[in-house]
């Protein structure tokens, strides 16, 4: 009986993602400084496919939004950068995402319909976070416990 239970319960998990291509997290020690950048790397096929930006934030991330500056490689060159803003927290400043303990995670869409050809590929994540006024960035962003990144096909 238990071993039935077992077996349906991991087919039940493993087949509801099936459109997952990669989903992967790096862990953030303490504070994200400004001049880290997250890399995740993945082979493709040539097809299309939904990104998404995976945050894990704790109760010191004291801030409503977040700046990140992603970019996109292949084994030639750069072929897409972008500066993106995302709500972060309520105008109450209750963090957003489902919460999990201490700790409030949030799939943010990073690009809808990206089609790419067959190859490898490395996104490069970095925050470009400031306070307001000041003209050099915040050096050690706090809070942040987790980035990830997520493909899915379309």
């Amino acid at each position: 009986m238990l071993v039935r239970f077992c077996f349906l319960f991991f087919v039940i998990f493993f087949s509801c993602d099936k459109n997952k291509i990669f989903d992967q997290y790096q862990n953030i020690n303490t504070y994200w400084d400004k001049e880290r950048s997250v890399d995740f790397s993945f082979d493709l096929e040539d097809k299309s496919y939904n990104t998404f930006i995976n945050l894990r934030v704790d109760n010191n991330y004291v801030y409503n939004n977040i700046f990140l500056i992603v970019s996109i490689s292949d084994s030639l060159k750069t072929f897409s950068i972008d500066t993106l803003e995302f709500s972060m927290a309520n105008k109450n400043g209750k963090l957003l995402g489902k919460k999990l303990l201490n700790t409030y995670n949030s799939k943010l869409w990073h690009k809808e319909d990206l089609k790419l050809k067959k190859g490898s590929y490395t996104v490069s994540i970095k925050h470009a976070m400031r306070k307001i006024n000041q003209i050099n960035g915040i050096s050690k962003l706090e809070g942040i416990t987790n980035i990830g990144y997520r493909i899915e096909e379309k």
